[in-house]
């Protein structure tokens, strides 16, 4: 039998999961007709209604491996939409609640790597991202955004729920979980919002004067008529998002993306009615009602003061707070490998155990990964030589790390011509920490395989000898199988700190009279 042809089977919601059993017929095209198959599959408790589109490829020569993804809406009780993402097919889900109230897509981006070992549910809070613009207040409260937390978990099937919040999803989550404490399985808090209205902050405190300056401005022509709305809310939130960062320069590794949205829902002067509908907050007593383990990490430079996070700890009865340094409000951003250590640490176990797993500078690894999925496995791999690089490149071992790359690979560097073959990379890495380069870091957040070719996409940082960043960019790096083994073909990368990016300010050195 020969199977040529690319078959995508689409399978409705009506038919991803009846009575613990999810039934499906898959056509598949062949030599003289169609063959059918029927599937049964039973399914464990954790993926209880993930309602999502699923396609599954057959391919004769080769196959494409990626993270899974899908998106569509659900319905609130007072018939609004809530837009939703899944990424990855993990055996945990995590349902993920934004700040704000911003979007998802700010932290989905930065968050992907989870996504290599569990189920990411992301959704638009009611009246922000993509779900359904809302202007009565009364549908704004916090009590509303309580119930559509509810609403996801019994839409998606789920016992008991594991939450990772940020910000003022944070409180959101605290409201949630000592009015349902036993729907929840764990929490995982990001720099959340306070538990009491008494912290008073600021995010413009990082900001210097002309920064202040600049971004009253283009708040004018945000909140205006633009003609490039999308454009405009770049140029506005460039300049917001500098106070959640420890220095203007770390917010360039951030790669989500806050006006990634309707820009009516950004524009609406009530989005913000939330904090308005509890007035004077404290929920710090009824923390005890919850029993479920929380880890709360916390950047130590953040607007929000330290002692916030403190209290949270205190009135949690079992909870760890998690210190990271020289973060803010994004530490995932600022400090991936701290982040991401600890998330899987705690999910594996728990009990928000610091101990390091099989971690690298360049990415987690679990294991069971080297036996996992071909996702897990490639990546797994990926991880050890990009971390391996790194090592290298930070010794200064050079024909060590040309050895890493093809025979005939090819670097294509910012501000110069192709790089090409082994002697020319070692050159190459050898000149970069001649002009200041003393170390380098990576993080690998994606990859996609076809066939023997894999591409792989991440972070970078580069800093010298007074550990200083030089340069903050983004790589995509190119490899293929080699004796079973993948090999560095093509490296590209470009830097994120023109100080004239298409994204940036356009006006920040010469203010214009409107």
């Amino acid at each position: 039998m020969n199977i040529k042809a690319v078959t995508s089977i689409t399978i409705m919601e009506k038919f991803f999961f009846i009575e613990n059993q999810w039934t499906l017929s898959i056509t598949l095209p062949v030599e003289g007709g169609n063959l059918n198959y029927v599937f049964m599959k039973i399914f464990k408790p954790f993926f209880l209604g993930l309602s999502i589109v699923c396609g599954i490829n057959f391919y004769a020569e080769g196959q494409t491996v990626k993270l899974t993804s899908s998106e569509g809406y659900l319905t609130t009780e007072d018939s609004l939409q809530l837009f939703y993402k899944i990424m990855g097919e993990g055996n945990d889900t995590i349902v993920v609640v934004h700040g704000g109230p911003y979007n998802s897509g700010y932290l989905s981006a930065d968050l992907t790597p989870l996504a290599a070992h569990h189920t990411m549910i992301y959704y638009d809070q009611r009246g922000a991202g993509f779900s359904t613009f809302v202007k009565d207040t009364a549908k704004l409260s916090m009590r509303k955004n309580v119930m559509d937390i509810e609403t996801i978990r019994k839409y998606f099937k789920i016992q008991k729920l594991n939450i990772l919040a940020h910000s003022t999803g944070g409180i959101i989550s605290g409201y949630y979980a000592v009015n349902y404490p036993d729907r929840i399985n764990s929490m995982i808090f990001v720099n959340p919002m306070s538990a009491t209205a008494k912290w008073r902050i600021n995010f413009d405190n990082k900001l210097d004067s002309i920064s202040i300056l600049i971004k009253k401005q283009n708040a004018k022509k945000f909140y205006g008529t633009p003609s490039d709305s999308l454009k405009a809310c770049w140029d506005y939130y460039a300049l917001v998002a500098r106070g959640y960062y420890t220095s203007p320069i770390k917010m360039r590794r951030m790669w989500g993306d806050v006006c990634d949205c309707k820009q009516a829902n950004m524009l609406n002067p009530k989005k913000w009615y939330i904090y308005q509908s509890i007035g004077d907050w404290d929920i710090t007593t009824q923390l005890a009602k919850v029993k479920a383990p929380v880890l709360i990490i916390a950047g130590d430079e953040d607007e929000i003061p330290y002692a916030s996070f403190e209290q949270w700890n205190n009135n949690l009865i079992n909870s760890t707070l998690f210190k990271i340094s020289d973060s803010a409000h994004f530490p995932h951003v600022d400090q991936p490998n701290d982040f991401f250590n600890v998330v899987e640490s705690f999910v594996k176990n728990k009990k928000a155990n610091t101990f390091m797993l099989m971690s690298t500078g360049a990415g987690v690894i679990l294991e069971g990964d080297d036996k996992g999925s071909a996702y897990q496995k490639a990546r797994a791999a990926i991880i050890r030589i990009e971390n391996e690089l790194v090592q290298l490149i930070n010794r200064g071992e050079w024909e060590s790390v040309a050895s890493l790359y093809a025979k005939d690979a090819i670097i294509f560097a910012p501000g110069a011509p192709p790089v090409v073959g082994r002697l020319a990379i070692t050159s190459f890495w050898r000149t970069a920490a001649s002009r200041g380069m003393n170390s380098i870091e990576l993080q690998l957040m994606d990859i996609e395989i076809s066939g023997e070719l894999l591409i792989a996409k991440g972070k970078y940082q580069m800093n010298n000898r007074q550990n200083e960043i030089i340069d903050i960019g983004k790589f995509i790096a190119m490899y293929r199988k080699e004796k079973n083994a993948w090999v560095l073909q093509t490296d590209m990368f470009n830097s994120s700190l023109e100080t004239r990016s298409p994204i940036e300010i356009p006006d920040y050195l010469v203010l214009k009279k409107e």
